[in-house]
């Protein structure tokens, strides 16, 4: 190939990046106006929806329109900037220790930035299960005296075990299972930065299988990942979006081999990360690679995968309905308020779809696009623009992440709390080797944009990283200092008010209920139940003002006086002479 010859090739391939950052700008502009479009009426009703407009409005478009201004700027000068440094060529001992550093980066996030506080319910569920499965147990039981003030507990995505008899989450246990087993030899808010770095080094061992030649192909694809603000926030917390990720890509690498024994070790990965949370996401990571086998008429490899995950699925299907089982009496119907099995809580999830299932999606991915790696975007578009969108693996790698968005939209188009768009975290890993195939692609023309790679690179590690932590932080330390609030009375029973919004993820107690004080929901009280509830105990009202702290993340005017229904009940206990402990106003 002559000079001219590569010169030209060069010029082309700028071009073509030149279309995908185009194309980036017109990605996230759409999603901008999709995300505006959940300020609408319904918005009062539907408090998730709310949720979803406030990350939008405060958080994802100020980032998104960076975002914009850096793509537009990046284009702009494709024509300059070309060739790739050896100095982005990291070795595989360079990569293990930035791993390292990260994992214990999350850690210390988790411990000072976030104050080791679950925000979410779905994040509480994850300890109170390890909680039980370290203690050797499949389900606590609820101590007698409580039962009959189950629901003021806290019953939220909790499984029905028996007639009020006992409790555990409504999730599959993989995710609080794992977490219970490392919790014996590592400290527990260690854990989510080790999956972290267990995916990292599963993405660097698939860059090294599919792009052997090219270190700075695999040095591309660790940023990405690293530099991804939802892989390291995420990382901090406990949900099992960050297992699924780095499960997924441990899978991946064991399914490339095409070897009978990574075959099996397939399978045993595909196991628990089918039991990890809920049983639909790892199957759809899964689906694209068996249409790949498909493809290649590799019966007997097909044969083996759909028999094995149809036996997954039909254990996973079966794990909750077998659990309940457990408890002396049968469940009462009038407690299964969301079904008892996986399918029977997606029927009662389900919504309708209308217009706001595809505007909260549109702010869904505007806020998963704005929460990764400033260059993942336009490098990822790169194999879709070119004929390498036809290849069976790339094929399959971008049909994963548009099969979850096309079946979250119609069952779940909300998510609530998230860092990021958690729903598609497992899939980050399936976009990064799509971005590495970008890259890879440029780097063979000579037009690998170096700089300006380790200029995003700096950008979403010292600029968005620090903004995303700080935005993190801000919603988590105000439910914590509430929390904190709450569990610092002293009283043996506290009721809990509900003047603000998700006051009730404040509820939480330990699975045996050895906490003091006990949690309870004034939603679920009744006046005539004070007398017993308070016989032989101290009792208080955190009324709406001492959780004042998320008034003020959401901007919202201090709550000056507990809500009508608090009120009841504390007259109704000083009328049956309960011992009331009284408490600071607000705090």
């Amino acid at each position: 190939m002559t000079e001219a010859d590569r010169d030209d090739r060069a010029d082309s391939a700028r071009a073509l990046f030149s279309r995908a950052l185009s194309w980036s700008v017109a990605v996230v502009f759409v999603l901008i106006v999709a995300a505006q479009q959940t300020n609408g009426p319904i918005v009062d009703t539907r408090r998730d929806i709310a949720l979803t407009m406030f990350f939008a409005i405060k958080q994802d478009i100020p980032v998104a329109t960076l975002f914009l201004l850096a793509f537009v700027g990046w284009r702009m000068r494709v024509g300059r900037t070309s060739g790739t440094p050896t100095r982005m060529a990291l070795g595989r001992r360079q990569a293990g220790a930035i791993l390292g550093a990260a994992a214990l980066g999350i850690w210390l996030l988790r411990l000072f930035a976030f104050a080791d506080y679950d925000l979410s319910r779905d994040e509480q569920m994850v300890s109170f299960d390890a909680a039980i499965f370290r203690s050797g147990h499949v389900y606590a039981p609820i101590p007698a005296f409580w039962r009959q003030f189950t629901d003021a507990l806290n019953v939220a995505y909790t499984l029905p075990i028996g007639d009020r008899e006992g409790w555990v989450s409504n999730y599959l246990p993989g995710n609080a299972a794992l977490r219970a087993l490392l919790g014996t030899v590592v400290p527990p808010s260690l854990i989510g930065g080790l999956f972290v770095a267990v995916g990292g080094m599963a993405l660097w061992r698939l860059a090294l299988r599919l792009f052997p030649e090219s270190a700075s192909t695999r040095t591309v694809m660790l940023l990405l990942y690293l530099g991804s603000s939802q892989v390291i926030v995420t990382g901090t917390t406990t949900y099992a979006m960050t297992a699924h990720m780095a499960a997924n890509l441990v899978w991946l690498w064991l399914f490339l081999q095409r070897r009978p024994i990574a075959q099996a070790g397939a399978i045993a990965v595909g196991f628990v990360a089918t039991g990890l949370h809920q049983p639909l996401f790892h199957p759809l990571f899964v689906a694209p690679f068996l249409v790949l086998l498909w493809r290649e008429r590799a019966w007997k490899e097909l044969g083996i995968y759909v028999i094995a995950y149809g036996l997954i699925g039909l254990f996973w299907l079966g794990w909750q309905p077998w659990l309940s089982s457990l408890g002396v009496h049968a469940v009462p119907a009038a407690h299964q308020i969301d079904g008892v099995s996986a399918l029977d809580r997606l029927r009662a999830a389900m919504r309708p779809v209308d217009q706001y299932s595809l505007w909260v999606m549109g702010a869904n991915l505007l806020r998963f696009v704005a929460w990764q790696h400033l260059a993942l975007l336009p490098l990822a578009l790169i194999p879709l623009l070119t004929r390498g969108r036809g290849e069976p693996l790339t094929m399959a790698l971008w049909l994963g992440p548009l099969l979850l968005v096309v079946v979250l939209t119609i069952i779940l188009p909300i998510q609530a709390n998230g860092w990021g768009y958690r729903y598609l975290a497992g899939f980050i890993g399936s976009l990064i080797l799509l971005a590495g195939m970008g890259w890879h692609w440029l780097e063979q023309r000579g037009a690998a944009p170096a700089r300006a790679f380790l200029v995003a690179t700096a950008l979403s590690l010292l600029a968005l990283l620090p903004i995303h932590v700080w935005m993190a932080a801000g919603q988590i330390r105000a439910y914590a200092r509430a929390a904190e609030a709450v569990r610092n009375i002293d009283a043996d029973v506290v009721v809990v008010d509900e003047g603000i919004r998700f006051s009730e993820d404040l509820v939480l107690n330990r699975p045996d209920l050895t906490n003091r004080p006990i949690l309870l929901r004034v939603a679920f009280l009744k006046p005539a139940e004070m007398a017993v509830l308070c016989r032989g105990r101290t009792i208080a009202f955190a009324d709406a003002p001492v959780l004042s702290s998320v008034s003020d993340l959401f901007r919202l005017p201090h709550p000056v006086q507990a809500t009508p229904e608090q009120q009841q009940l504390k007259q109704a206990a000083k009328a049956a002479g309960c011992r009331i402990r009284p408490y600071p106003a607000s705090r």
